[in-house]
């Protein structure tokens, strides 16, 4: 805001005086421009050392806004128990003043030392304790803290509080030092009367996702006490005692965003939590619109919550699991980008990155991916014909094709998937090699199915085609062989050994 005032200060005196030379005008501008420009900052990465499960360090890229929608966002994926919420958790430490690591926070493995490093303007800060073993720490920067407005997973506040108000700029720069996960984050009430007096934004976003008109308020009990009160039907109120998770949580997501500035970072632990998928839907669309020039990072378990168009535009995926030596993180490259672009552009194959294909990035090794999804449907029926327990963990409703196996299979890697199949059909024999050779050192296994289709497939306007199931679905006599039934069992035991 300093910026524009004396921009336009600077432009008025300009302006009056009708002796300039107007190319040293444009020339000055333009350097203006991009001196504010640099102003504002933008965190380019994280590391995080010793923290919880990391025993080694980690780094995570950030997503820079570009103007195009979802370019500035950064979705952290992965199983439960990976690390995603520590990384998040990593931003607050950064954010608060005397950040602090327990004893039962700190990692043994990394020397019972903890360190978090960012990379802003151009500058490595860092977080670090004082001595091996303990939880004191130092802040070591040559430039100031960024602005971080961190919104941990379990969002609740003191239904009945006291009145302050707080301006968002005083909300950010007084972060509450949160010791214990589920912590009551009571600062939150003085953001609400903040929201209070000007309503008509808050309320135009929060409807927005919500899908509907909620009217709300503050209001005092006889005991002083101040509680939200909200209008259900035109005589029934709810106050903030007997409000639903899902609503007390969209509070805290909104005021997160409605106010968002391109010079802060935005982190918000699984804002999926206590929203239905609708309120899913929506709440990213916005998110999307808001990190064309703002960064935000989400860590998610919900398919819903992560988008291919942010990853197109230049947004981040990266996925957080733990190995043997600790938790990693694992991001996308530019190959993978170009992949999802190309299957945002089938309109045969729709699916191939649809919520069942996406969930595989909350999933652990073991998963194999077929050719379309004819497989992932009548795999299960052979099992089931030949008497196995269908424990074969299948990709999506396939990759489209076969040529796309290999596609699937790099988005994989690079999420550091280290144990993924694919089975190709029997006519694919040039695939399944290439497969072969591009994958199998990292762990990857691919199987050939013994007919050329897992169906028979008509003639109509293309070659008939012989499958290992007839046109009543059952598996042919010539296929219910030994040889076969141990190609099954070998699929098995891969998902098995490795989930």
């Amino acid at each position: 805001m300093k910026s524009v005032m004396l921009l336009n200060a600077n432009l008025k005196i300009l302006y009056q005086n009708s002796n300039i030379n107007w190319l040293y005008i444009t020339v000055k501008l333009y350097r203006f421009y991009y001196l504010c420009k640099k102003c504002i900052i933008m965190i380019e990465e994280i590391s995080c050392c010793g923290y919880r499960g990391f025993a080694k360090k980690q780094s995570l890229k950030l997503a820079i806004p570009n103007g195009k929608r979802g370019s500035g966002l950064t979705v952290l994926v992965g199983p439960n128990g990976g690390g995603k919420s520590t990384i998040a958790e990593c931003f607050s430490k950064i954010s608060v003043n005397n950040a602090s690591f327990t004893e039962g926070k700190r990692n043994k493995l990394a020397g019972d030392k903890v360190s978090i490093e960012i990379k802003y303007n151009n500058q490595i800060c860092s977080l670090t304790t004082v001595n091996e073993g303990g939880s004191e720490t130092i802040w070591n920067s040559p430039i100031g803290k960024p602005q971080i407005y961190y919104l941990p997973s379990r969002r609740v506040f003191n239904p009945y509080f006291g009145k302050s108000l707080w301006d968002r700029n005083t909300y950010i720069q007084n972060p509450e030092n949160i010791q214990f996960r589920g912590s009551q984050l009571n600062n939150f009430s003085y953001r609400l009367f903040d929201a209070n007096k000007h309503p008509s934004d808050f309320n135009k976003l929060f409807w927005k996702i919500l899908g509907k008109e909620l009217p709300w308020t503050i209001d005092q009990d006889d005991a002083g006490q101040y509680y939200v009160k909200v209008k259900k039907a035109d005589t029934i109120y709810h106050n903030s005692d007997g409000l639903g998770e899902g609503i007390i949580s969209l509070l805290f997501i909104v005021d997160a965003l409605f106010e968002a500035k391109s010079d802060e970072l935005i982190v918000i632990d699984e804002p999926e939590l206590s929203l239905h998928p609708q309120l899913q839907i929506r709440l990213l669309n916005e998110i999307l619109e808001i990190t064309k020039n703002v960064q935000i990072v989400i860590s998610t378990h919900s398919a819903n919550m992560v988008s291919i168009e942010a990853a197109i535009n230049g947004g981040e995926i990266a996925r957080v699991f733990e190995k043997e030596d600790g938790s990693t993180i694992a991001s996308i490259d530019e190959t993978c980008r170009e992949y999802f672009k190309s299957y945002t552009h089938n309109i045969y194959n729709p699916h191939i990155l649809g919520n069942d294909a996406r969930s595989c990035f909350f999933a652990e090794d073991g998963f194999i991916i077929t050719e379309g999804q004819e497989d992932v449907v009548l795999i299960p029926e052979i099992l089931k014909q030949l008497g196995f327990t269908n424990n074969i963990a299948l990709f999506g409703f396939g990759a489209g094709g076969a040529s796309n196996i290999s596609k699937i299979a790099h988005i994989l890697k690079c999420l550091g998937f280290s144990y993924i199949g694919a089975l190709f059909d029997g006519d694919k024999k040039e695939e399944y090699k290439q497969f072969n050779l591009k994958f199998s050192q990292y762990g990857y296994k691919a199987w050939i199915i013994p007919a050329d289709d897992i169906r028979d497939k008509p003639a109509m306007n293309r070659e008939f085609k012989s499958g290992l199931l007839d046109k009543q679905n059952n598996l042919k006599s010539q296929y219910n062989n030994d040889e076969f039934k141990e190609m099954l069992r070998e699929m098995i035991d891969f998902s098995l050994h490795h989930n």
